[in-house]
């Protein structure tokens, strides 16, 4: 499965606007579902959570868990589009990649 990017300003205001939030102590994932069959997208990382190699190294991980949990969405044929925003908490750096990969399978329940 191949993921568009968010680019557009207007693409994250819709996100919030209509979109169903899920939190937690290091990433906030908003997503909405679409008609269309459309998988977008997007981060929002801050430049206090590390260096460049390190925000694109968890930017990697995170677009991969959310990949394998999109495979299994798309598996049920009711299903259309879907539009994923997830913000990156700076205190992402004290948690190690299983950690966020458990909190990510178990809670973003589509």
């Amino acid at each position: 499965m191949e993921f568009k990017s968010l680019n557009k300003k207007s693409e994250f205001i819709e996100l919030k606007k209509f979109g169903k939030r899920i939190n937690h102590r290091f990433v906030s994932i908003t997503f909405v579902e679409k008609q269309k069959e459309d998988f977008k997208l997007g981060f929002q990382i801050s430049k206090k959570s590390g260096n460049a190699v390190f925000r694109n190294k968890i930017k990697r991980q995170i677009r991969n868990v959310i990949k394998d949990v999109c495979c299994k969405y798309k598996e049920n044929p009711s299903n259309n589009g879907l539009w994923i925003s997830v913000y990156v908490n700076p205190a992402i750096e004290k948690f190690d990649y299983s950690e966020y990969k458990s909190f990510l399978e178990k809670k973003f329940d589509l």
